[in-house]
């Protein structure tokens, strides 16, 4: 990481390493890092909408926290995002919000 090779993405034991940007900028293929970072965000959303699936349509945030190993403000950005796309609603307020699969 200190030469600027890789770089982390993710954090605790969800962390992950992708190659760098400079990386990709040497072999001009920008477009491959794009998609390389990319990819983790749709990963989380899948992960997320798969477990919502198997604990019969309902999510919170803390059940993101727990999977993705995400801060509980990442996990509401990832939720809301979500919600924004039209796959989740949520239901509730505060501690008691959950989000259904529409």
């Amino acid at each position: 990481m200190e030469s600027g090779l890789v770089e982390a993405a993710g954090n605790g034991t969800a962390r992950s390493y992708i190659l760098s940007l400079n990386v990709y900028r040497k072999q001009q293929n920008t477009a491959g890092y794009i998609r390389q970072a990319g990819i983790e965000s749709v990963r989380h959303e899948a992960l997320v909408m798969e477990l919502a699936e198997k604990q019969g349509g309902l999510i919170t945030r803390e059940d993101v926290t727990d999977l993705l190993k995400v801060s509980p403000d990442q996990a509401y950005k990832i939720l809301r995002t979500l919600a924004d796309k039209g796959k989740l609603v949520l239901e509730g307020r505060g501690r008691a919000a959950k989000y259904r699969i529409t």
